[in-house]
C-alpha cells in the first residue's frame, strides 16, 4: 500500500498530464504569461503553436521550480535553416523521490518518478503569403512506480499576419498519437487551441488571448496575457485565465484575485536574454521559473 499526500498529489497531476500535456509549465514564459501566449515565440514551452518561431539562432536553457519539491529543466535551441527554422529541444520534469510501503507499512525501498519529452519543431513561411505553418514531434517517457507511459505524438499549427508580427491570429491541434500505458494501449486526448494577438495603438503592450478545446473534460479554457515593451531592455509580463474560478478556495480575498495568475520580467542585453516568471494559485502556492537564452 503506498500512501502520502505527495504520492497523491503526484497521482493527480499525472492522470491529468497524460491527456493534457499543455498543462505542464517548461519555460517561464508560460509560468509570466499564467499559460497564455500560444502566439509568442519559445523553443522549450509546451503551451506553444508550432508554427512560431525565433528569426534568430538561439540556444536557451529554463529552470522551474513547483510546489511539493517538483521541477523542471529543459534546453532548447532555435535553428533557422534556407527553407525552414528547426527547434529542437529537452524538457525533464522530476516528482522527486518517494517511499514505497507494503500492507504492513514495511518499508519497501525508494523509487524516482519522473517525466521527459524530447522534441523537435519545424516551421515555415508560405511563400507570398503572410502564412506560417509548423509541426512539433514529441517523444515522451513517463514513470512512476507501477506506471510506465511511452507516446509518440505530434503538434500541428498555422499562424496568419495582419499587418506586422504582433497581430495574428492562429490554430493548432495538440498530443495527435499513440501510447502504451504499462505495455496497454492507452488514448492520447488531442487538444485545439485558438489564438490571437493584437498589438495595442496607444500602449507599447502586446495582448494575447488563447482558448483551449479539451473535449477530455467537456471544458473549454480562456487564457489572457499582455507583454508591455518598458524599452529595449526590458520587458513585463502578466497573465490568468479562466482557471481562476477553479483555483478559487474562498481563502482571503487577495488570494482569491490573485489565483491562476503569472508575473514576469525579460531583460535582454546584447545577445543574453533573461526572463523570470511566477505564477500564483487560489491557495497561496507558487511556480517559479527562470531562463536564459543566447544568441550565437
Amino acid at each position: 500500500m503506498k500512501f502520502g499526500i505527495s504520492t497523491l498529489f503526484f497521482i493527480i497531476v499525472c492522470n491529468a498530464q497524460l491527456s493534457r500535456n499543455t498543462n505542464t509549465f517548461t519555460s517561464s514564459k508560460s509560468v509570466a504569461m499564467g499559460g497564455a501566449g500560444f502566439l509568442l515565440p519559445s523553443s522549450i514551452s509546451l503551451k506553444i503553436n508550432p508554427a512560431m518561431n525565433h528569426l534568430d539562432r538561439q540556444f536557451i536553457t529554463s529552470i522551474v521550480r513547483y510546489p511539493a519539491s517538483i521541477s523542471s529543466q529543459s534546453i532548447g535551441f532555435n535553428l533557422p535553416l534556407e527553407k525552414f527554422v528547426f527547434s529542437p529541444s529537452l524538457k525533464y520534469i522530476s516528482y522527486g523521490i518517494f517511499q514505497e510501503y507494503d500492507e504492513d507499512a514495511y518499508f519497501l525501498g525508494n523509487y524516482h518518478s519522473y517525466e521527459t519529452w524530447v522534441g523537435s519543431s519545424f516551421s515555415k513561411k508560405i511563400i507570398k503569403f503572410p502564412i506560417f505553418i509548423g509541426a512539433n514531434f514529441n517523444w515522451h517517457r513517463s514513470f512512476f512506480n507501477g506506471f510506465k507511459i511511452n507516446s509518440l505524438s505530434f503538434d500541428i499549427g498555422t499562424k496568419i499576419f495582419f499587418k506586422n508580427i504582433n497581430n495574428a491570429i492562429g490554430l493548432s491541434i495538440h498530443q495527435i498519437g499513440i501510447g502504451l500505458k504499462n505495455q496497454k494501449q492507452m488514448q492520447l486526448i488531442p487538444e485545439i487551441a485558438i489564438s490571437g494577438s493584437k498589438k495595442l495603438r496607444y500602449l507599447p503592450a502586446v495582448i494575447y488571448i488563447d482558448l483551449l478545446i479539451d473535449n477530455f473534460i467537456k471544458e473549454n479554457e480562456v487564457f489572457l496575457g499582455s507583454l508591455f515593451e518598458i524599452n529595449k531592455k526590458l520587458n513585463l509580463m502578466f497573465g490568468t485565465s479562466s482557471r481562476k474560478f477553479d483555483q478559487n478556495t474562498s481563502e482571503k480575498l487577495s488570494k482569491s484575485i490573485l489565483g491562476a495568475t503569472g508575473f514576469g520580467v525579460l531583460y535582454m542585453l546584447n545577445n543574453i536574454n533573461v526572463q523570470y516568471g511566477i505564477y500564483l494559485y487560489g491557495n497561496g502556492a507558487q511556480i517559479q521559473a527562470l531562463d536564459i537564452g543566447m544568441k550565437f
